[in-house]
């Protein structure tokens, strides 16, 4: 289908389309912690990619000491990041920062937030962040123009918060997770779930529909809304042989999906 809408050339002073925040904690040479709020990252199997400007503590704590913690705020919490965005870690504070940003070497403290140890790195953890991963830095790449690194760093293990996982499972729980989204300089929460790829691990059909499809049967979705949905199962001879009605929530969700997807 083609789009409609209009479009005219700009040139957008940033270019953040919308990521989540992140807190980057990382050793001080006196073995503090500092403490930075960004959002430029993306991650690759068991590698996170963060972009660090250059001249911050941040980045200059890594190549000295290669060990950090990666830590997800939600959407709540965006106070607790906003505090820190007036404060650095360098003293004396650089020339360009002069006049717009002051020193604080206690920044948990700044921002309302707590440390805690971690278990494989020396780097403390954001006890607050429902999200914390502990990492060590496996390669820095100044950026083309030189202004940023870019922070390849191995994962080493991943605490989530109990009430945002799926219980006996390794997942996150995508409608539990609301992460602080950063676009083109204002906050956001998690907007309304739109669908889901199919490797999702969560988005497997109801028990029921499952073990007919392993029996060799088909379905058929008839209807389907926010509190009930009606799936026809269907014999090898395309016969109807049972009318399956759903009314749990995260089923009927799925069979919404299945409609839209299907294009019925």
């Amino acid at each position: 289908m083609q789009d409609k809408r209009g479009f005219r050339v700009i040139e957008p002073s940033v270019l953040y389309v919308g990521t989540p925040v992140y807190l980057v904690a990382t050793r001080n040479p006196d073995g503090t912690t500092n403490l930075a709020p960004a959002s430029s990252h993306f991650a690759l199997g068991r590698t996170i990619v963060l972009g660090l400007e250059e001249g911050g503590q941040s980045l200059d704590n890594l190549r000295r000491h290669r060990e950090l913690t990666v830590n997800f705020p939600e959407a709540q919490q965006w106070t607790h990041v906003e505090r820190l965005a007036g404060v650095t870690g360098k003293d004396p504070v650089p020339d360009e920062k002069s006049g717009a940003y002051e020193f604080e070497p206690q920044k948990f403290e700044r921002a309302g937030l707590s440390a805690i140890a971690s278990d494989l790195v020396q780097v403390p953890r954001v006890a607050e962040a429902p999200l914390q991963i502990e990492a060590r830095v496996r390669r820095i790449t100044p950026s083309v123009d030189e202004i940023f690194g870019l922070v390849e760093a191995e994962v080493l293990r991943v605490h989530a918060a109990t009430d945002i996982t799926v219980d006996g499972t390794d997942h996150i729980d995508p409608q539990a997770w609301h992460p602080l989204i950063y676009a083109y300089r204002h906050f956001f929460d998690r907007g309304d779930e739109v669908g889901w790829t199919r490797k999702s691990p969560l988005a497997y059909p109801p028990p029921v529909i499952s073990a007919w499809q392993v029996s060799g049967g088909s379905w058929q979705i008839i209807s389907a809304d926010e509190l009930s949905a009606s799936v026809e199962l269907r014999r090898a001879d395309g016969e109807i042989a049972e009318v399956v009605t759903l009314s749990d929530p995260k089923q009927t969700r799925w069979a919404q999906v299945q409609r839209a997807i299907s294009g019925q």
